[in-house]
């Protein structure tokens, strides 16, 4: 039977209703893909921002430890020069002690000279008591007066190098004062750029460099105050920041690092061994058959206050300070100097000999270069190093000022607060809201439907699908990302034993970066409120509002 022609037309109907429908799922698939594409592509961004903030800031903190070890070497290098001059002012506190020495035996043979010179001419007992005597006086008298000019020799080298001492120590001072202003410099660059969003800024920068339309709408908005906080420098570690810049309270760690890094036995702990030299030349000045040896020697530097002047003093003393000790022996040999008896054939004894040098700021202790028999008057002008280097926070000493890590960060708060390592949030958005219309994508359903068209209501049974908000003023256009970064600190495993258990510091350059969770500490919800609070009022009202009901994190 033949069809009408209305009867044919159906299976078009139908057809472009089925169309209809086929186009409107490829678009929405296309539009809804592209959505998650840009969110994708804004989350990328974020992560990318916040591992740079991560890795800034162990990169700072590596340059910091590194910093801090150079200053530390200084103040060794300091230690060392110290000791080299207190092992040299031992040598003129042995001469000294030697001549000290046999001018306790002159007497003796004074007394023979005076006992037996008046009769020498009627008693040969007299005549010899008289000889020797007198060759006694003599000869010990030759011995003094050799030692004296060995110390007039070695006091003239004295007065060339002792000042060039004292400047070298004073400039291993002002270097480790330069190098802690070039590391506060660089920690405060690291400051305003994590957070400022600097390093968001810079890759947005990049991202927007070109000419295409659809690469506008990117910013990088507040990330509110935790990145801040978490790299505070606290003063006497009082805050929750990860860095401190010590007063004499906490200096004690720089010097610990310090006292512990002095290294080479020589500024440690000097022995008998490191005395060879002094022995040589007292041997080359007391030539044989006489003698003068050294036979006990010790000495060390070390950071406090001169043992010699403060018996009781307390640790830390804003002071470089070396300190030496010997004994001496010494035989005047009178027999083989065409001497006899009655007098003695040979007088000796051993004398202890010591040697001092503290460099300070001039307080508590004073400058001192001391030796037995003997002081350098101009000790306050030449080892007076510069005191309250870079202001309150070295006063009153000579240490420089020194970053160190939180320590209070360890404990108590400990784990909760990953040990104060800090974490930094990057927030980035982007703009579609604004776009014009023929920028956008074609198959994105922006368009407006009015189901009724009698209601008095203009609203009512109407769907704008190009609405840039929602009821409660939330903008749908524009899209937000946070991600967290963090620096941490990784000793990493050696051969021998695992470090993994060393507490985060300042004075290893082990700090790397990572991403982290935002829940990767106890407050981290809360800071990620923090930080989407200004920028997407709405996301952090939901992280509230989750925390309200008992959602604890993601981990």
């Amino acid at each position: 039977m033949k069809r009408s022609s209305a009867q044919r037309g159906q299976t078009l109907v139908l057809f472009v209703l089925s169309m209809l429908l086929l186009v409107l799922m490829v678009v929405l698939t296309l539009s809804f893909t592209m959505k998650v594409r840009e969110r994708i592509e804004v989350q990328t961004v974020a992560d990318a921002a916040a591992y740079s903030n991560a890795v800034a800031t162990a990169r700072t903190f590596n340059t910091i430890a590194v910093i801090n070890r150079s200053e530390i070497a200084h103040m060794v290098a300091n230690a060392g020069a110290a000791s080299l001059l207190s092992w040299a002012s031992l040598y003129r506190g042995e001469l000294n002690a030697a001549k000290f020495g046999y001018a306790s035996w002159l007497p003796v043979y004074q007394a023979f000279a005076t006992a037996g010179c008046p009769c020498a001419w009627s008693n040969g007992f007299c005549a010899r008591m008289c000889q020797c005597g007198i060759r006694g006086v003599t000869d010990l008298g030759r011995l003094m007066s050799t030692l004296q000019r060995e110390d007039m020799r070695v006091e003239a080298v004295f007065q060339s190098l002792d000042p060039m001492v004292g400047w070298q120590m004073r400039l291993h001072q002002l270097a480790a004062g330069a190098l802690y202003a070039s590391a506060l410099d660089d920690f405060k660059e690291l400051q305003g750029k994590v957070g400022g969003q600097g390093f968001a800024n810079d890759i947005l920068g990049d991202l927007t460099s070109g000419q295409n339309p659809r690469d506008a709408g990117w910013r990088a908005p507040s990330a509110g105050n935790v990145s801040r906080n978490e790299l505070a420098n606290n003063t006497m570690c009082a805050g929750s920041g990860a860095v401190c810049d010590p007063l004499p309270l906490t200096v004690a760690h720089s010097v610990d690092a310090a006292m512990g890094s002095r290294g080479f036995h020589f500024v440690t702990s000097r022995t008998i061994m490191d005395y060879a030299a002094h022995d040589a030349n007292l041997a080359f000045v007391i030539m044989p058959p006489d003698i003068a040896a050294v036979v006990e020697g010790e000495g060390t530097g070390y950071f406090g206050k001169p043992v010699l002047q403060y018996p009781l003093f307390p640790p830390y003393a804003p002071a470089v300070t070396a300190e030496d000790a010997s004994i001496v022996v010494y035989l005047y040999n009178h027999i083989a100097h065409g001497g006899g008896p009655p007098c003695p054939v040979a007088v000796g004894g051993s004398l202890p000999a010591y040697a001092q040098v503290a460099a300070s700021g001039g307080i508590m202790p004073t400058p001192t270069h001391m030796w037995l028999g003997g002081a350098d008057p101009a000790a306050m002008a030449r080892h007076m190093l510069v005191p309250c280097l870079g202001g309150v926070s070295s006063c009153p000493g000579i240490w420089p000022p020194f970053m160190d890590y939180n320590l209070l960060e360890l404990w108590p708060n400990g784990e909760g607060n990953n040990f104060g390592q800090p974490k930094n949030f990057a927030v980035i958005q982007r703009d579609r809201s604004n776009m014009p219309a023929a920028q956008q994508d074609p198959w994105n359903l922006a368009f407006r439907f009015r189901f009724e068209n009698n209601n008095p209501d203009p609203n009512a049974g109407k769907f704008d699908n190009r609405s840039a908000t929602m009821a409660d003023g939330t903008p749908l256009g524009i899209q937000t990302a946070l991600s967290t970064g963090i620096a941490y600190y990784h000793r990493g495993r050696s051969l021998s034993f695992s470090h993994w258990s060393e507490p985060p510091n300042l004075l290893n350059p082990y700090w790397r970066a990572t991403l982290v969770p935002v829940d990767t500490d106890n407050s981290g919800l809360a800071d990620a409120a923090n930080a989407l609070g200004a920028s997407s009022p709405a996301s952090a009202q939901m992280i509230r509002e989750l925390q309200r009901v008992g959602f604890r994190g993601f981990q």
